[in-house]
């Protein structure tokens, strides 16, 4: 993880502008879930993890500004551009932790993940999703927006040589995308069905696929069965 460490550190200050690059669905990649967090109508508390710059957290702060959020991430260079980002707004509350090793701190209605559980082992993805639901309250949602692994090998080259050529004549200036490719190495990709499985496994039971674009997909699940939405 110590590699992930430098090479996100290194690009905090870019991250954010090179998004719209990088994902070619950027707009339904982060907004496909929005109906789902509006319907949580008794959340209070959201923990992002691997938050990162807090881009995804912004897209939950727009639909719901009373929230309360904490951002963690391994990365103080990251969340040093989430504390800009959240500058003034005394709901946002920043924590440097190692998700994959450290416990998640405390009990949440709504927890978050973005473009980074990939870069976890299977079986440590499997130890995270299980912490997961031990930290949501009754009624709480797991959101993971994330690459995954297409189902097949075909399938799966073909996403990755789609995306490739996509960000390769996206506008992106020639050393950004040397270095998104370099990064790419760090990936640990798990197929969608195999993840929808292992959420099932912890506990979750009512899981699904909400978006999915070549290896980009969100998916995640509701803790138990006695979710009180409101209608969308």
């Amino acid at each position: 993880m110590n590699d992930i460490k430098e090479q996100f550190g290194h690009v905090s200050k870019k991250y954010d502008s090179q998004r719209r690059f990088l994902i070619p669905c950027f707009d339904d990649f982060y907004t496909a879930c929005l109906p789902l967090v509006k319907s949580l109508t008794h959340a209070k508390k959201v923990l992002d993890i691997g938050a990162g710059t807090g881009l995804f957290s912004q897209f939950i702060y727009e639909v719901n500004p009373d929230l309360q959020f904490t951002l963690t991430d391994f990365s103080s260079q990251m969340l040093d551009v989430a504390r800009e980002r959240f500058q003034g707004e005394s709901n946002v509350e920043f924590l440097e932790l190692d998700f994959s090793k450290e416990p998640l701190p405390g009990k949440f209605d709504l927890i978050i993940s973005s473009l980074a559980i990939h870069h976890l082992e299977d079986a440590d993805k499997i130890k995270l999703y299980k912490s997961i639901y031990k930290a949501l309250n009754d009624g709480g949602l797991f959101i993971n927006a994330d690459q995954v692994e297409g189902k097949n090998l075909l399938f799966d080259s073909l996403y990755k040589y789609l995306w490739r050529e996509t960000v390769s004549h996206s506008g992106l200036d020639h050393e950004a995308i040397v270095q998104a490719f370099e990064r790419t190495k760090l990936d640990k990709f798990a197929p969608l069905e195999d993840q929808l499985h292992w959420l099932e496994k912890a506990g979750f039971n009512e899981v699904d696929c909400i978006y999915k674009n070549l290896n980009f997909a969100v998916f995640g699940g509701y803790k138990d069965e006695k979710v009180e939405t409101a209608v969308i």
